[in-house]
């Protein structure tokens, strides 16, 4: 029975601002049963004595201060805070180690009193800091040996009763530093899982937001391949379709070999929505950048040459890709709006750490992409995310100059 109220001395000295208030559910009903376990076992041997008078002036004064203890201890922290805020403990604790000594003097038998100083050091344990808590533990110690001293009693006994005591309140002590240590690590973990679960979430939105973007920079690299690729093909097909209907009166044989010029370039340009879409499945292999920059220029349907200066080397695939719809971009402005004679495609290695391309025309240097359209800004984009760059305009000579630049 003496040590019945610590499972809500456990409950209630750990949760942050219990002691403002009356415990609530469970906890309060607890702590109310420890509380009347504590008075009972102090109040049954004195109930029992030969010499108890129910009814008497002392029994009454009895049930008193055992009704004041409770009382106390339910409420008395938040009124002891609301008083003083910044002394509450020594103001709350005083009250009671006062409290405690009037009991001695009141309860006959007195031997079983000191259990009612246990609730008080397990407050104390569980509210102020160790020391402080010790310091309560030794100054009940203190008003138990006074009352015996005042009985005349020797030396040898209050000596036993007192480290008696002193075991009974170490006790409580490690009891409650455990309870309030372990309830603290629960709160912790608790808290812990609290915060990994909004990690969690956010993780999963984060992750939502990525593939939203990888799914927008995906639509965004098939629209430029779509612009670049098919429309550079298609550009050709119209072109030498345009070139056909104009011989066909006249020249029939040359009209059907642009139409098959025409065919040719429409073939390409379905291989190159194939190599676009398998591009989406799995990695193929691809052509050295001069080998398929050669190819461009061959097919261009253009007055047109490729120099290669500087030695080869190879690139990421993003970057000689990036360069080859430079090229590819490039001749077809040529072949749409400049009205050049020819044009001259310079892939320059030379720079250690730099690779450029450079397509530049002897036309009208008219604005490539007039009209607002896709392509430069398309470039300038898909550089960009190489870590490359984009000029373009008038050449000094004359016509128009179109230059890339990707790290090497």
């Amino acid at each position: 029975m003496t040590f019945g109220w610590l499972p809500a001395a456990r409950e209630l000295c750990t949760l942050p601002g219990v002691f403002s208030n009356p415990p609530q559910g469970k906890i309060r009903l607890l702590f109310r049963g420890a509380l009347l376990a504590v008075i009972t076992s102090v109040l049954i041997p004195v109930l029992l004595d030969a010499s108890f008078r129910p009814l008497a002036p002392s029994s009454l004064v009895l049930y008193g201060l055992f009704v004041v203890y409770g009382v106390v201890m339910m409420h008395g922290v938040g009124w002891a805070k609301a008083v003083l805020p910044s002394a509450w403990a020594g103001l709350f604790f005083g009250a009671m180690l006062g409290l405690f000594a009037v009991f001695y003097f009141v309860a006959n038998p007195s031997y079983t009193v000191w259990i009612l100083a246990m609730p008080v050091v397990s407050l104390a344990a569980g509210t102020v800091r160790l020391r402080w808590a010790i310091l309560v533990a030794v100054a009940f110690l203190a008003v138990q040996a006074g009352f015996l001293m005042s009985l005349h009693v020797e030396w040898r006994a209050i000596s036993t009763s007192t480290i008696s005591w002193s075991v009974g309140m170490v006790f409580t002590l490690a009891c409650t530093e455990l309870a309030v240590w372990a309830n603290a690590s629960r709160e912790r973990a608790e808290q812990l899982t609290h915060e990994l679960e909004v990690a969690n979430a956010e993780l999963r939105s984060a992750a939502e937001q990525t593939a939203a973007l990888a799914a927008a920079t995906e639509r965004n690299r098939i629209a430029r391949d779509i612009h670049d690729g098919l429309g550079h093909y298609l550009t050709v097909v119209a072109v030498q379709l345009q070139a056909a209907r104009a011989l066909l009166p006249a020249q029939p044989e040359r009209a059907a070999d642009v139409v098959a010029t025409a065919e040719q370039a429409a073939r390409h340009a379905l291989d190159d929505v194939r190599r676009s879409v398998g591009a989406l499945r799995e990695p193929t292999e691809r052509p050295p950048l001069p080998v398929a920059l050669e190819g461009l220029v061959r097919e261009s349907g253009l007055v047109a040459s490729l120099d290669c200066v500087g030695e080869a080397r190879r690139l990421g695939e993003a970057a000689e890709q990036a360069l080859f719809r430079v090229v590819q971009e490039g001749l077809t402005n040529v072949r749409k709006h400049a009205g050049a004679a020819r044009a001259t495609v310079v892939l320059d290695y030379r720079a250690p750490t730099a690779v450029a391309v450079e397509v530049a025309d002897d036309g009208s240097g008219g604005i490539a992409s007039p009209g607002g359209g896709f392509g430069l800004a398309g470039l300038r984009e898909r550089l960009a995310a190489v870590g490359g760059s984009l000029s373009a305009g008038r050449a000094p000579a004359g016509g128009f100059r179109l230059r890339a630049e990707v790290a090497a």
